[in-house]
């Protein structure tokens, strides 16, 4: 239903009796007696969406609780009501990856993907939550049942919809109303740190930053931390050789920026230090493990099948890696350290910005015969894919088929695989036999689709998956309006987090000007925020605060110059 954004009109309150019959008719159509709205008041707005036309009800901050169709008195919950709730509605537990894969792509949810036993009241017509088994009382989506499921003791080769799902987080009405919020973890069952004679059975929401190893969390006296300080100084010998061999572990499958060969003096510097987990550097480095000198440690993963080297004594080159070891096909990448001791810039190598700046990667997702190839390699299928991935993945098929020119390593003869795949647009006689890199670029610029995702300069991605296409550009304009009035106009800032309301109040204050929000003239349209008077370098140093790049800015002037009276 809100696969595409909604057009939404303004919110109005519900009169206090329409609000107490919604209340009752929440009550009823779910069963559960207890609920009540999160807040005393109550508004509604009207949806226009792709395929249907309705009602919204929220609470006073704007929060979406339920929705319902036009002509329909069946109500539906969004799934932040859910969170507060889970016993709503029954649930349906799926994979994970058909959640994302699927589900959050706009599918709806085939019985294949289910997995039984299923709750008795899921039989056709009725409202349900769809959750994954790893986190089963949270709802990520809600649907109605279209299949008897309880008849169903096994789902293996069955076949049909199960749940015909109406809204999912992420979708359109989440970015109507520019809900935020993360998917909790939801524990069923009692608080343990609620007295025991109270009754309250409702469910405790974790968000990431509470959860710990034990539901209790020791305060800690202020003696208490510089004996924890103490410990930290004295890590032993096996805690850095585990930070180390982690550091490995990420730089062997996710720095982007690795390439063999490359000498033994840049990969500890300018890598394996590089990708450490936040620790102090003055206390994890090579000197403080076990193998003391980097050539033991290089010539100990050698040994273990980890990389390959050249060389002898303490002047090794690393010339390739295995990334078929159990090690690094089970390794969960980690956020790396910010900074150093020795430098204040950060650290990352996949960082293209400074340290308080967005940044983005690109990724390729593979199309047509590129999705055949890509199972020939040892790299596992996925949906997207690093320029380093696809170079490794080439490289590895050149070799393998022995394409290489024996004469010019630097060379690669075609065969009918990839001379189809390199040249999807055939011209006369294209040639078979041409450069690695040539072959390269041809395959990755005629097989795949480019994707981008942006991250906040905290690591964390602005979206849930990379999005089709090159990062956008904020663009701000300043110009005459009729009537000889300097406007400045910025657009295209929501790609990036920015809401367009605090935008235009920070302009506000900035610039000591009015403001007005409204909608761009050009196609495809989108929100812009104008500022009376030539502010745009107040306005891309506001931006910059807000760590957009200023590589990421275009800025247009079409005031005329003044002309130079003689």
């Amino acid at each position: 239903m809100f696969k595409k954004t909604p057009h939404i009109k303004s919110l109005s309150n519900l009169k206090n009796s329409e609000r107490k019959k919604l209340l009752q008719s929440c009550k009823a159509q779910t069963g559960s007696t207890d609920y009540n709205f999160p807040t005393s008041v109550i508004k509604q707005t009207n949806f226009n969406a792709q395929t249907s036309v309705g009602v919204i009800y929220t609470d006073e901050e704007g929060s979406p609780l339920w929705f319902k169709e036009k002509h329909s008195e069946l109500l539906f919950p969004t799934v932040y009501t859910c969170w507060e709730d889970p016993t709503l509605l029954p649930i349906v537990l799926t994979h994970d990856i058909v959640i994302n894969e699927h589900i959050f792509n706009g599918a709806n949810l085939m019985i294949s993907g289910t997995l039984p036993p299923f709750d008795s009241r899921l039989v056709p017509a009725t409202i349900c939550g769809i959750a994954t088994r790893n986190n089963p009382n949270t709802i990520v989506a809600v649907g109605v049942v279209q299949l008897d499921m309880p008849s169903y003791s096994s789902v293996i080769g069955k076949t049909g919809v199960a749940v015909n799902v109406l809204h999912y987080w992420g979708d359109g009405m989440s970015v109507a109303f520019k809900m935020k919020r993360d998917i909790p973890t939801i524990v069923g069952g009692k608080d343990k740190s609620v007295d025991a004679t109270e009754n309250d059975q409702s469910p405790v929401i974790i968000t990431e930053e509470e959860k710990t190893e034990d539901d209790s969390i020791p305060e800690i006296s202020s003696n208490d931390v510089s004996e924890l300080a103490q410990e930290e100084s004295a890590l032993t010998v096996e805690d850095i050789d585990h930070f180390i061999t982690r550091s490995l572990y990420y730089t062997l499958t996710n720095d982007l920026k690795l390439a063999f060969p490359i000498p033994s003096s840049s990969f500890i510097s300018n890598h394996i230090m590089r990708n450490l987990p936040p620790v102090d550097h003055n206390l994890v480095n090579i000197k403080k493990t076990s193998w003391k000198k980097s050539s033991k440690f290089l010539k100990h993963f050698e040994k273990e099948g980890f990389i390959k080297l050249k060389g002898k004594g303490e002047d090794l080159t690393i010339v390739g890696s295995n990334k078929e070891k159990e090690e690094l096909k089970k390794f969960e990448p980690y956020r790396i350290s910010n900074s150093s001791s020795n430098s204040g810039k950060k650290i990352n190598s996949n960082r293209q910005e400074s340290e308080n700046m967005m940044y983005s990667l690109v990724f390729y997702s593979p199309k047509g015969s590129a999705k055949q190839f890509m199972t020939l390699t040892e790299l596992p299928y996925k949906n997207w894919y690093t320029a380093i991935e696809l170079k490794n993945a080439v490289t590895e098929y050149i070799k393998k088929k022995e394409l290489v020119d024996k004469k010019n390593p630097k060379m690669a003869n075609l065969d009918d695989r990839l001379y189809d795949m390199c040249y999807t647009k055939k011209s006369t006689n294209p040639p078979r036999h041409i450069t690695r890199a040539a072959v390269i670029e041809s395959f990755t610029t005629n097989n795949f689709t480019e994707l981008y995702q942006l991250f906040k300069n905290d690591d964390t991605p602005l979206t849930k998956n990379p999005v089709r296409g090159s990062p956008p550009r904020i663009k701000i304009v300043t110009e005459m309006k009729i009537g000889r009035k300097i406007v400045t106009r910025v657009s295209n800032f929501e790609s990036f987090g920015i809401d367009a309301d605090a935008l235009a109040g920070d302009l506000r204050r900035l610039c000591s000007g009015s403001t007005t929000i409204g909608e761009t003239t050009t196609s495809p349209k989108t929100t812009e925020v104008q500022v009376q008077g030539p502010h745009s370098k107040i306005i891309i140093d506001h931006l910059n605060s807000l760590s957009i790049p200023t590589k990421w800015i275009d800025f247009e002037n079409k005031l005329k110059p003044k002309k130079i009276r003689n």
